[in-house]
């Protein structure tokens, strides 16, 4: 009989904790969770500016802070974030999207379609070099804001991938008067940021810690971890130890030479995916010797990919097969280019150098063994002739050199870069960094390249609508860029990876390789 009674209490405190509304059920719980996960990345952020930031750490801290109109799922579907709902006119020229409502900004003032306009606008007007955003809202004509919570956007000509342009962070919506008041001195300070996202930043020391604060007032849903700690920790083998001492409890940038070890210890846990994000050398076009295209064939063909990645990038990486990676749409499989020595040669006479040439390649540290990557290459290329010097540049001075310099102050003939769209479309990953710069600078075609061809191809892509012509437009412009007429050296398409702690509960990795930690809990 009391056996029977302790099962009827049981049941009763099952069904009132069923009972129970979300919130409360997790703060009943909360004691047995921590009120901070702390994340140790490779450098530190640049900027708090959507429409500055454009490196992997910047962006995965900038995303919990902002929003867009739109956002992907993982599976690359397209739901409203900002938006309500929103249309497209028949002629596919203006976009009409109704905001959700009562979404505040971390000062607790309501968004509005003001904000948005302010947002479009300022991107729209700035000049060359000026912001990274510019150049791929170059299709929008006018952004009008006819009254509270609705938004139009007019394009000069119909835009395909819209609905994914409108999901890059670098369109994130920001407060008008913050716009105002900062102008583009707009985040390069705490006070300077005020987003809607699931967390606000209270703290940010260069390069020692960003401290992001759980936004209460959050329109979707809450963040369970009242405060996440970024701390830049520049060497892999560094942030290994402050994970295992516990120091940290997620890491990214997780080297091929921990790997192992990480994925062999059971109290750590390692996520890995596919993503956007590519390794490439890229080829300073202005250069006389790097200008032709057989000799750009040439150092392609001169090349052992497989044998970086054995080498360098075990478990952590694997061939690129375009100049997009697979979860990119409009990706088309060109298949690797194998090493062919004697093709090499073949190029290299054809273009005027029998004997080879002296070159040099520009490398950085910031991305990982990129000093090792270039040792490689250059002994490779030594095989064919090719005598490339080494220079290892200082991130700082690398990130301003392709911000908007002309020809005449560029000398890279070939250069590290990382590439992967965050709007998960061909359009992002093409347009404007392969295209000929109309401005004469290098604010996103890095390397100075121009293929009259190319730029035909992408261009139509751009204005197609129809998803099958659009496909076939831009496999033509991939193979130009890979083969035919190439303006990098491919290497691999990398993993998105990181490491944690066995306590840390529902960390998001996601395809566009951000990590980060709005359902994300740590257990004490």
């Amino acid at each position: 009989m009391q056996r029977k009674m302790w099962i009827g209490l049981a049941c009763m405190v099952v069904a009132a904790l069923v009972l129970i509304a979300p919130g409360q059920m997790r703060e009943a719980c909360s004691e047995e969770y921590r009120d901070t996960i702390i994340f140790a990345t490779n450098t530190d952020i640049l900027t708090l500016d959507p429409q500055f930031q454009n490196d992997t750490t910047t962006e995965q801290v900038v995303k919990m802070l902002y929003n867009n109109l739109l956002k992907f799922l993982d599976d690359g579907s397209v739901v409203g974030d900002l938006a309500e709902s929103w249309s497209v006119s028949e002629d596919g020229l203006t976009w009409t999207f109704n905001l959700k409502q009562g979404v505040k900004f971390h000062n607790g003032k309501e968004m509005t379609a003001a904000d948005v306009k302010a947002t479009y606008d300022r991107a729209m007007k700035a000049t060359a070099g000026g912001l990274k955003t510019t150049e791929i809202i170059k299709m929008f004509e006018s952004v009008e804001a006819p009254d509270t919570y609705t938004v139009v956007i007019k394009t000069d000509a119909p835009y395909g991938p819209m609905e994914a342009l409108l999901c890059n962070l670098s369109l994130a919506v920001m407060d008008s008067e913050y716009i105002e008041k900062y102008g583009l001195d707009l985040g390069y300070d705490v006070k300077a940021e005020n987003g809607t996202g699931p967390y606000r930043v209270t703290k940010w020391v260069k390069d020692d810690e960003v401290v992001l604060e759980k936004f209460d007032d959050y329109f979707g849903e809450k963040a369970l971890t009242k405060y996440v700690k970024i701390r830049p920790i520049p060497e892999a083998a560094a942030r290994v130890i402050a994970l295992e001492n516990g120091e940290v409890d997620v890491i990214g940038g997780i080297s091929a030479n921990d790997l192992p070890a990480l994925e062999a210890n059971k109290d750590l846990k390692v996520l890995k995916k596919p993503t956007i994000s590519q390794r490439l050398f890229r080829f300073g076009c202005d250069d006389p010797i790097m200008g032709k295209t057989k000799v750009r064939q040439a150092v392609v063909y001169a090349l052992d990919r497989q044998v970086i990645i054995d080498s360098l990038f075990a478990g952590t990486a694997y061939p690129s097969t375009a100049p997009l990676a697979p979860v990119t749409w409009g990706y088309t499989n060109l298949g690797k280019i194998e090493r062919d020595l004697e093709k090499a040669k073949a190029l290299l006479k054809e273009a005027g150098y029998p004997d080879g040439f002296e070159t040099k390649i520009v490398t950085c540290e910031r991305y990982q063994k990129g000093t090792q990557m270039a040792e490689v290459i250059a002994a490779q290329l030594a095989e064919v002739g090719i005598k490339a010097k080494i220079e290892v540049w200082e991130w700082s001075a690398l990130s301003a050199s392709w911000d908007g310099v002309p020809p005449e102050e560029f000398d890279q003939p070939i250069f590290v870069m990382g590439a992967g769209p965050s709007m998960r479309d061909a359009d992002g990953g093409l347009r404007g960094l392969y295209t000929t710069s109309e401005s004469g600078l290098n604010d996103r075609n890095y390397g100075f390249y121009s293929n009259a061809e190319a730029d035909r191809l992408i261009f139509a892509g751009m204005s197609e609508t129809n998803k099958e012509k659009r496909a076939k437009l831009y496999a033509d412009a991939q193979k130009i860029l890979y083969l035919d007429d190439p303006v990098a050296i491919w290497l691999f398409d990398m993993y998105g990876m990181c490491a944690m702690s066995s306590k840390v509960e529902d960390v998001t990795l996601s395809p566009i390789n951000n990590i980060t930690f709005e359902r994300a809990k740590i257990l004490k």
